[in-house]
């Protein structure tokens, strides 16, 4: 069976925050028993907005931590009960008031201890259930392989395309250096397999004013 679509949601935030799988997995087996990643579901069963009754939300949080999502999905504009929301609250919580359960957390290698510790320090369960979240950890982790697969992303979103780069570092040798093709090639030996049109893509390829700077000494010229 695929990763629930909400519990990929927190994964991919998390991911982007510097966690590991292990310790993604130990937080999302958690967040499987307090919620099943029903992100509007309150304590009982409800499904809606929050009641301020007991737990609300993926990890169900309650009391003050509950006021406190309320309070961050007011001053984003959104529904406390948005996935998106609640993946950002998060990451909000493990960098500011949860910082201790973050720095735990961090230190967790497997999914399992992941679980343990994302269980005592962030979700402080009245029912632990230890090795239940334990279990669905290690079952999250196993299906959580295709994410170290997908490409690194810069914190503005935006992925890069090494074709593109060197597109463009090709382009401004070729016009501003008067480097060959047969040099470039030389020096693009070391780097991994490229196509050949990569120069005449390079030469279409807006270029900034200040990449001959940077690119002419990497040739020696």
């Amino acid at each position: 069976m695929a990763l629930d679509p909400n519990a990929l949601i927190i994964a991919k935030r998390m991911q982007a925050a510097g966690y590991t799988r292990g310790q993604i997995a130990g937080a999302l087996g958690n967040m499987q028993l307090e919620s099943g990643f029903n992100p509007r579901i309150n304590e009982g069963g409800i499904v809606g907005p929050p009641l301020r009754k007991g737990g609300f939300g993926l990890p169900q949080w309650t009391g003050s931590r509950q006021d406190d999502l309320i309070k961050f999905a007011k001053q984003k504009g959104k529904d406390p009960g948005d996935i998106g929301l609640q993946a950002d609250f998060l990451i909000y919580e493990l960098e500011g008031p949860e910082k201790r359960a973050a720095e735990s957390l961090r230190g967790a290698v497997s999914p399992e201890e992941a679980a343990r510790r994302f269980l005592t320090d962030y979700e402080r369960a009245g029912i632990p259930k230890t090795e239940q979240r334990q279990k669905a950890a290690r079952e999250i982790y196993e299906k959580l392989g295709s994410l170290e697969q997908q490409p690194a992303q810069q914190q503005t979103g935006t992925t890069i395309d090494p074709q593109k780069l060197l597109a463009a570092f090709a382009g401004e040798l070729l016009t501003n250096t008067g480097a060959s093709r047969t040099d470039l090639l030389g020096l693009l030996k070391q780097l991994p397999p490229v196509s050949q049109n990569v120069f005449d893509a390079g030469r279409l390829t807006p270029r900034s004013p200040y990449l001959g700077q940077l690119t002419r000494p990497l040739i020696g010229l």
